[in-house]
C-alpha cells in the first residue's frame, strides 16, 4: 500500500456496520482536537495491512476522498473480535505536528538475563507498558529494554534505568519497577526452611539452659 492511506467517507452508522464488515470493510473513525470528527472506511485487507505497517503511535498520513491535503494521523485504538481476532475497529487520532502528544507505549524486552539463565531465576516483568508524551514525528512505537542488566538473582530494573531519548518524557514515576530475577521457588523455600529450622535450635537451646538452671 502507498504512504498515504486513503479513507472513504462512511454513511453506515451504529449496528448496521456489522453489514460493512460482511462485505469486507473495516469501518473507522478519526478525530482530533479542534476538529470534526468524521465517520470513514477502509477495505479491510488494507486496515490489516496499515496496522501491519505502522503499529500505534506512528506518524503516518491519511486522505478523505473529496480532500485535496492530507491529515497526519496515529492509530489510538484497534477494536478486536476476542474470538476470531478480526479487526473491528479502528480510531485515528489526528495530530498538531507541533504540538505533543501522550501515548501507552508497549515495552519491548530483549536480551538474555544471567539472573535466569545461570542461576535459575524466574524472570518476572511488572509492567509491560509506560507512558510516555512526545511530538507526533518522535513518538517511539515501543521502547527497549535490555533485561541483560538482570545478571544476579534478585536484581531488578527500573523506569530510571531505561536508555530514552531527551526528545520523549516518561510520565510514570522513575522508580517504577520494570521487571526483575527471582529466586527459584525451590531455592527460596529452602531458606525458608533453613531459617525456620534454626529458629528451632535457637529456641532448644533455650530450653535446655532454663532446665540446667
Amino acid at each position: 500500500m502507498s504512504n498515504v492511506v486513503s479513507l472513504n467517507p462512511r454513511s453506515i452508522l451504529g449496528r448496521k456496520v456489522s453489514r460493512l464488515r460482511n462485505e469486507g470493510i473495516l469501518p473507522v473513525n478519526l478525530y482530533g482536537r479542534g476538529i470534526e470528527s468524521a465517520s470513514l472506511q477502509l477495505e479491510y485487507v488494507d486496515g490489516r495491512d496499515l496496522l501491519n505497517l505502522h503499529g500505534r503511535n506512528n506518524l503516518f498520513e491519511v486522505q478523505i476522498s473529496g480532500e485535496t491535503e492530507v491529515r497526519p494521523v496515529v492509530v489510538r485504538d484497534v477494536s478486536i473480535h476476542p474470538v476470531t481476532r478480526k479487526i473491528l475497529h479502528i480510531d485515528f487520532f489526528q495530530v498538531d505536528l507541533q504540538r505533543t502528544i501522550q501515548a501507552d507505549v508497549p515495552l519491548n524486552f530483549v536480551g538474555t538475563s544471567q539472573g535466569v539463565s545461570m542461576y535459575g531465576g524466574v524472570l518476572v516483568q511488572a509492567i509491560d507498558r509506560i507512558m510516555i508524551e512526545a511530538l507526533p514525528a518522535d513518538m517511539p512505537e515501543s521502547i527497549e529494554v535490555d533485561i541483560s542488566a538482570l545478571e544476579e538473582l534478585d536484581s531488578q530494573l527500573f523506569v530510571r534505568d531505561l536508555t530514552i531519548s531527551d526528545l520523549v518524557t516518561v510520565l510514570i514515576s522513575e522508580d517504577t519497577l520494570i521487571s526483575a530475577v527471582q529466586r527459584p521457588r525451590v531455592a527460596a523455600e529452602e531458606s525458608f526452611e533453613v531459617a525456620e529450622g534454626e529458629e528451632s535450635e535457637s529456641e532448644d537451646d533455650s530450653e535446655s539452659t532454663e532446665s540446667e538452671g
